[in-house]
C-alpha cells in the first residue's frame, strides 16, 4: 500500500473516533509505519480527496472536524498533564485495592491529544482471567469516589472511564485483527504494566505488521504499589479458585446494574445513546456484557 493510500486509511480510523489530527499527529500515527510530516504535508497537500487547514488535516466532507479539534488541541497542551495525574493517582489506587490487573493503560482524548477538562479520562485495563467483573465492580466503586472528591458547583460528574477490560485468554490472542483494534492499542499508554502490554503487542504479530510503531521496549515500568487491607483480601479470593468464581459473578451483578442504570438515566438523550450503541459496535465482543 503507497503512503497515500496508507494517509487515506489512517484519516478514516481517525474520523471514525470524531476527530481531525495535526499533520505531524497522521504522520507519527500512520497505518504501516510513521513518516516524515513535512513529506505527508506535500502528499496531503496535492490530494484533492484530503483537506489541509492550519495544519489539521482531513478527508473531504469532514471539515467539521478539523472545527471541533483545534481547539481541543490547543487546551490539551495546558490540560493533559492534569489528565496524566489523575489516570496516576487512579491507577495507583485500583492496584493497591485489586492486585488482579496485569496492567493500566490510558487511552481515549488525553492519549490522542485531544484531552480538554470537561472529558473522562479513559482507561484500559488488562486483568487475570476470571477477574473481569470483580476489576471493574472496584474500578466504578474506585471512581465514583474519584467524582465525589471532583464534586463542583452541586454537579456530579464522571470523572474516570473504564474503556474496556481484556483477560489474558482474550489478549492471546485477540480474537479480532483489524485496523480498528490495533489503533486503538496504538493510542494505549501504560501507566503501569509496560511490560505485560508489550507481551500482548508481541503475542499478535499483526498488530506490528499494521503499526509498526508499537515494535518498543518497555522503558519506564512503574512498579506496582502494594495492596491496601482490602487489597490483601482480594488477592486471597484470587488464590482460590471458588472463591474467585463466586466474586466475580458478585461483580458482574453489580456493575451490570450500575452499567444499566447509568444508561437508562442516559436513555432520553439521543446522542448519548447513539454513543452507546456506536461503542457496542466498535467494541464487540470486547464490550461488557458482550461475553
Amino acid at each position: 500500500m503507497d503512503v497515500l493510500s496508507r494517509a487515506e486509511r489512517t484519516l478514516e480510523l481517525t474520523h471514525r473516533w470524531g476527530y481531525a489530527p495535526t499533520i505531524e499527529a497522521l504522520s507519527k500515527d500512520l497505518l504501516g509505519g510513521s513518516e516524515n510530516p513535512g513529506d505527508i504535508a506535500a502528499m496531503v497537500e496535492s490530494n484533492p480527496r484530503i483537506r489541509v487547514h492550519e495544519g489539521f488535516v482531513c478527508i473531504s466532507g469532514h471539515e467539521s472536524l478539523i472545527e471541533k479539534s483545534r481547539p481541543r488541541v490547543t487546551i490539551n497542551r495546558s490540560a493533559n498533564g492534569a489528565a496524566h495525574t489523575i489516570a496516576l493517582e487512579f491507577a495507583e489506587s485500583l492496584l493497591r485495592t485489586c492486585p488482579l490487573v496485569d496492567c493500566v493503560g490510558l487511552s481515549g482524548s488525553a492519549a490522542t491529544g485531544g484531552y480538554i477538562p470537561a472529558d473522562d479520562v479513559d482507561l484500559d485495563l488488562f486483568v487475570r482471567d476470571d477477574t473481569k467483573y470483580l476489576t471493574y465492580a472496584v474500578a466504578l466503586a474506585l471512581g465514583f469516589l474519584v467524582s465525589l472528591r471532583a464534586w463542583k458547583s452541586g454537579r456530579l460528574r464522571k470523572v474516570i472511564c473504564i474503556n474496556v477490560i481484556w483477560t489474558r485468554t482474550q489478549t492471546q490472542p485477540f480474537a479480532r485483527d483489524d485496523e480498528a483494534l490495533a489503533f486503538e492499542l496504538l493510542h494505549c499508554q501504560p501507566v503501569f504494566g509496560e511490560r505485560h502490554f508489550h507481551q500482548v503487542i508481541s503475542s499478535n504479530p499483526w498488530i506490528l505488521r499494521l503499526f509498526p510503531q508499537l515494535d518498543r521496549e518497555a522503558m519506564t515500568d512503574h512498579r506496582f504499589p502494594e495492596p491496601n487491607a482490602l487489597g490483601r483480601i482480594v488477592a486471597w479470593i484470587g488464590r482460590h479458585p471458588t472463591m474467585l468464581t463466586i466474586s466475580d459473578r458478585l461483580g458482574r451483578f453489580a456493575s451490570q446494574a450500575t452499567y444499566s442504570f447509568v444508561h437508562w438515566m442516559k436513555r432520553k438523550d439521543t446522542q448519548a445513546m447513539e454513543r452507546l450503541a456506536f461503542l457496542r459496535r466498535v467494541k464487540f465482543p470486547y464490550e461488557f456484557f458482550q461475553d
